[in-house]
């Protein structure tokens, strides 16, 4: 799924309704035929969507929740990124972007973010100027709920005015202790991923 999603190809959407009830009571493999599930928190359901649809740039973007019982290998092997200047807090230059190591391969890459970076990316709009750059780059989607659990969303890039001027496809992985988070390199220079 991730692959699809990084090459952003259309396919098809399928939507069940659930109660929420039989959710919680059923097997999540039932559910979970593409690794899919969207929860509608203001009603009785839960909405479960099958897709590998691209994403749209928003600020509201949708969470695909993929669940499993054994530590995912993104646990275990990931690249650590400890650099202060992508903090939310760091405004001291903005010279910085995110086409060097480990951002300059062809492929996403496993970050897992340690202080004095931070240890998430941030999830809400950080204004231009901020993390040591011009365009920020903060987490639009959920955060994984449970141990073990990938979710794949959208970073919104925020520049000019706008919160959510372009985006990229992402995901986090829930490793029980901390999170790791799936990048590709951003779309050109003075694009960067922001922590706190």
């Amino acid at each position: 799924m991730a692959s699809n999603l990084q090459r952003q190809r259309p396919m098809s959407i399928s939507t069940v309704n659930v109660d929420i009830d039989d959710f919680e009571r059923l097997p999540r493999e039932e559910y979970i035929k593409s690794g899919a599930i969207t929860t509608t928190t203001n009603s009785s359901t839960t909405a479960v969507t099958i897709s590998t649809t691209p994403f749209v740039c928003s600020s509201s973007p949708a969470t695909y929740y993929q669940y499993t019982t054994v530590t995912p290998p993104q646990c275990l092997n990931y690249t650590t990124n400890t650099d202060a200047t992508r903090n939310i807090g760091y405004t001291a230059s903005i010279n910085y972007c995110d086409n060097i190591s480990p951002f300059t391969n062809a492929t996403s890459v496993w970050i897992r973010f340690q202080e004095p970076a931070g240890t998430v990316m941030a999830n809400s709009p950080v204004p231009p100027n901020y993390c040591g750059t011009v365009v920020t780059g903060w987490y639009a989607g959920q955060y994984p709920p449970t141990v073990f659990t990938t979710v794949t969303s959208i970073v919104c890039f925020y520049y000019g005015t706008n919160t959510c001027s372009s985006c990229t496809v992402i995901s986090v992985t829930n490793c029980q202790t901390f999170n790791v988070f799936l990048l590709p390199q951003p779309h050109s220079c003075n694009y960067r991923y922001c922590t706190l």
